[in-house]
Formats: structure tokens, sequence, C-alpha cells
């Protein structure tokens, strides 16, 4: 069963890995993912793929951080909640190869993770419907 389980969430971890940008990803690599962005400032790249609203901001030529949202197909603009199983999904191809610890539960019912080894921190906003995760070199700038 163990066994099973493991090829599992192999399976579908291989899957996603086309799904979600990741920390660490060149812009090259996040336009072979999303295709052309919809904006490109100063920040970092704006991309809109399969529903989903994909921000990435860069640091010295690598993604440092990246926002995501799902959008609702008959609404465009509006933000779906992501379900827990892709926050995990998203959190473990996010975490450079560390665990995630819960950190905290703010008041507004945002949660928290951080990895002690590589410094992530990462938030899913009930109110925008986002998850994000970020190094610390991005939450300096």
């Amino acid at each position: 069963m163990r066994l099973f389980l493991t090829a599992s969430v192999i399976i579908l971890l291989s899957g996603l890995q086309n799904v979600f940008a990741r920390i660490g990803d060149t812009p090259e690599k996040c336009i072979e993912r999303y295709g052309k962005p919809i904006k490109v400032s100063d920040k970092g790249l704006l991309f809109e793929k399969d529903h989903k609203k994909i921000f990435v901001t860069f640091t010295a030529g690598k993604a440092d951080g990246i926002f995501l949202q799902k959008l609702d197909p008959a609404t465009r603009n509006c933000a779906l909640p992501i379900p827990e199983r892709e926050i995990e999904e998203f959190l473990v191809l996010n975490s450079l190869g560390s665990k995630w610890q819960f950190a905290s539960l703010l008041p507004d019912g945002d949660v928290v993770w951080i990895t002690e080894d590589t410094g992530l921190s990462a938030m899913y906003s009930q109110t925008t419907c986002s998850i994000q995760v970020f190094t610390k070199n991005s939450m300096t700038r």
C-alpha cells in the first residue's frame, strides 16, 4: 500500500511539474511554461494560462517570488479558492527540496509556512484566494 501511495504521489507531481513556475526558474523557463507574458514590468512577469494568473519576480535572473491565483473561467477576473491538495502540491514544487513547516494562522485566516534550511516563506491568502512563495531576497526588495 505504501509503495502504491508513493508511486501515486510521484505520478501526480510529475504531471504538475509543467503547471507551476518554481523558485529558481529563469525568465526563459517561465516563458517556456506559460507562453508570452501578458504584462512585463520592472517587478516581474505576469502570465495567464489554464485559468491561472501567475506573477513571477526575479533576482539575478532567477525566480524569487511566485504569486498564483486560480481564475473562474466564467468571469476571468474572479479568483477561486485553491483546494488544499493544490496548495500542498505548489508548496512541494517550490520547496527547493526542503520541508515546509506551518508557521502561523493570521487573524484574517491567512496561513503562513516557512522552510528553515532554505529560508523560503509561503502564504495562502483567504481574501485574494492566492498562494505566494518567496525567498528572503524578495522580501527585502
